[in-house]
């Protein structure tokens, strides 16, 4: 079934059950609209600024919500993105990276596939929800968050994120059906599926949160693909920082020369200061490290999984950020890992130029050890502006 029939049965579904469920004399609005347009430049060049090759991004996302009646909604949200510059020639595979769909159903369509201009559409949610004081669940194209820090999350099944990817707030979304029951004391359990095309790509897995102490704390266990894993993490303080963590252990169902045993653990402090300033530092460590870093592709499709947040044993993350106006921050954050002295430099400027008009400026800066020196890999330059309604 093509992408436009999905579209077409949702809207009538949607449509029909409205026009049944609306029977109240106050009714909210049946139909939601908000999304933004986005212009992005992108940069690229190694060492030597004047030999850069450049790509442009328009940038659209539609985020439809349908109030069905008091404890049903919908959500359909479209992704739409151009492409054009010479940099989309000179990356290798650049429209199957762009036009790939990991869910169930292939919900991306590629418009034009011209040798430097590249229109692709993608439906990352699409889904209905029922909610009451103890229940709620959801069918559909969802993003399904377990995780607590900011940075890396191991616990994060059904959604691991590219941390490069900074254009993609909304993150990615899977095909999945998520029950969740709320408990006394701000305890509650989920219980998710995400679909597969076969069982070596399934998830499930079952989530208990719980309150103790100021501290909140979270197990979950369940088939991650081809593994059984456990995990579990907590959110509090000490003191005036916050102390985060999250720990995910996975085992191989089957022997086989492929698979093998991983442990992830990420920890994460983080403080706001006086004078408006804000400091956090997150540490990453993999057992099982691929050692696979490919900056050519780093920017649009770093493949990550829960197993494999960031390819090194040992990853480490830094932000500063300051607060100069109530409309604009400066951002410095980098990535560092000891091997071959990886490292990552993202400096950051965001300014709030009018209601609903955002202008971004941002890089990416690699560093690694080569065979005879320490060498600048490739910069990244973006400026990014948003108009939202």
């Amino acid at each position: 079934m093509k992408l436009f029939q999905y579209i077409a049965i949702l809207f009538l579904s949607f449509i029909s059950t409205t026009i049944d469920a609306q029977t109240d004399d106050v009714k909210p609005s049946w139909i939601e609209l908000h999304g933004y347009v986005k212009y992005i430049q992108n940069t690229t060049f190694v060492q030597k600024i004047d030999s850069n090759a450049s790509t442009n991004l328009i940038h659209n996302r539609l985020n439809f919500k349908f109030n069905i009646a008091p404890k049903i909604t919908g959500r359909l949200e479209i992704r739409n993105r151009i492409f054009y510059g010479e940099q989309i020639e000179q990356t290798p595979n650049f429209r199957e990276i762009i036009n790939q769909d990991n869910g169930y159903f292939h919900l991306s369509h590629l418009w034009i596939n011209e040798d430097s201009f590249v229109a692709v559409s993608s439906i990352d949610r699409m889904l209905m929800h029922y909610s009451d004081e103890k229940w709620e669940v959801t069918i559909g194209r969802q993003r399904i968050n377990w995780g607590i820090n900011t940075v890396w999350n191991p616990n994060d099944l059904f959604n691991a994120f590219n941390l490069l990817e900074f254009d993609y707030e909304e993150r990615p979304g899977s095909d999945a059906v998520r029950i969740q029951h709320n408990l006394k004391n701000n305890a509650s359990f989920e219980l998710a599926y995400e679909a597969g095309k076969n069982k070596d790509e399934q998830i499930v897995a079952l989530l208990y949160k719980w309150n103790r102490k100021k501290y909140d704390f979270q197990l979950l266990s369940g088939i991650y693909q081809t593994d059984f894993m456990v995990g579990g993490g907590w959110a509090g303080s000490i003191k005036e920082a916050g102390f985060k963590g999250e720990m995910s252990y996975f085992v191989p169902k089957q022997n086989a020369l492929e698979s093998s045993e991983n442990f992830c653990l990420s920890l994460m402090a983080d403080q706001t200061f006086k004078n408006d300033w804000y400091a956090s530092i997150t540490m990453l460590y993999n057992s099982n490290p691929t050692n696979a870093f490919l900056i050519s592709e780093g920017v649009y499709n770093f493949n990550v999984s829960a197993k494999m947040l960031f390819p090194f044993e040992y990853n480490f993350h830094f932000t500063a950020l300051k607060t100069i106006s109530p409309i604009s921050s400066f951002n410095f954050s980098c990535i560092y890992s000891p091997e071959k002295n990886t490292l990552i430099l993202i400096p950051s400027f965001a300014w709030n130029v009018a209601t609903n008009f955002d202008l971004d400026f941002m890089s990416q800066s690699f560093f690694a050890d080569q065979i005879d020196s320490y060498k600048n890999l490739g910069t990244n330059l973006f400026i990014r502006s948003r108009w939202s309604f």
